[in-house]
């Protein structure tokens, strides 16, 4: 179910209740939500972003040890649940509801916006890769329609006829650029994202005004993340070379790289001949 609010003032706290049939429907719970700033606003906000949440009920403390710090958005960078059955939609949706009948769960998502981006575990099966077909393997979209189902992203990549769950947005006067590295993802054709995708990264990315702007992967971007590439865009090194160009042909400033995937939390340098030092920030294993 969706609800549109309209009349909202930006950057602006807001409580909220919700009731089914007339009956309070979120136990103890007291959400609230702050509407993002308006692009020229200057404003301090904290984000917050991971990936490689397999439910874990030991483990799903960390929703709440992350509402703690009062983030105004997670980012969710893939392998936001562990579900490996692509081919099995009831399998998926049952996953995706485990997590969120979690109540550490409930209470950081009832007060904190949420973005999200699948990997490996969470669209196909380990290391995987969706091909260039928009439509093949057929388990490409009914999956992808799972995700929708479950995530209030802006858009989901192309929309029907190019399926994906890449999308952008903006807090403030910060822009951000979510990729979907599964779908499209082809090493003999040297594509992490297919042409489709690629063109509308370049494009955005070349006329975002924005005075940082956010790369965010499923996947890591640094040359040290595998050995070869076997799983990360180190293995479509064109693709990849392509984009990090044109950050230094346009000199476009203030970019930061953001993935997932490896079960570690780390920094990485990427040091550009043309051009400044890129700063990779790495999370992954949350649960």
């Amino acid at each position: 179910t969706e609800v549109e609010l309209k009349g909202l003032k930006p950057w602006t706290q807001y409580s909220y209740t919700l009731t089914v049939n007339g009956e309070p429907a979120l136990g103890s719970l007291k959400p609230s939500f702050r509407t993002a700033p308006a692009r020229a606003q200057k404003v301090k906000f904290d984000i917050a972003f991971g990936g490689g949440a397999r439910v874990n009920p030991p483990k799903e403390i960390i929703w709440d040890h992350v509402a703690k710090t009062k983030p105004f958005a997670f980012l969710f960078l893939g392998d936001n649940i562990y579900i490996d059955k692509p081919l099995e939609r009831n399998r998926q949706r049952l996953y995706y509801y485990r997590r969120q009948l979690r109540p550490e769960y409930q209470r950081l998502m009832s007060s904190t916006a949420a973005y999200a981006i699948w990997d490996d575990h969470d669209f196909g099966a380990n290391d995987c890769s969706g091909g260039l077909d928009p439509f093949k393997p057929a388990w490409k979209v009914p999956v992808w329609n799972v995700f929708k189902e479950n995530w209030p992203n802006a858009y989901f990549g192309g929309g029907e006829k190019q399926p994906g769950c890449w999308f952008d947005f903006n807090i403030g006067d910060v822009d951000f650029f979510m990729t979907d590295g599964r779908y499209y993802r082809d090493y003999k054709k040297g594509t992490m994202l297919g042409p489709v995708q690629k063109k509308w990264l370049l494009e955005k990315f070349k006329a975002s005004k924005a005075t940082f702007k956010v790369i965010c992967s499923g996947t890591l971007w640094t040359e040290t993340a595998d050995k070869g590439g076997k799983d990360s865009w180190w293995g479509v090194p064109k693709e990849r070379e392509e984009i990090f160009s044109l950050i230094d042909r346009e000199k476009i400033g203030g970019v930061i790289l953001l993935s997932a995937d490896r079960h570690r939390t780390d920094v990485y340098q990427i040091k550009r001949p043309n051009g400044y030092t890129l700063y990779e920030f790495e999370t992954s294993k949350l649960t």
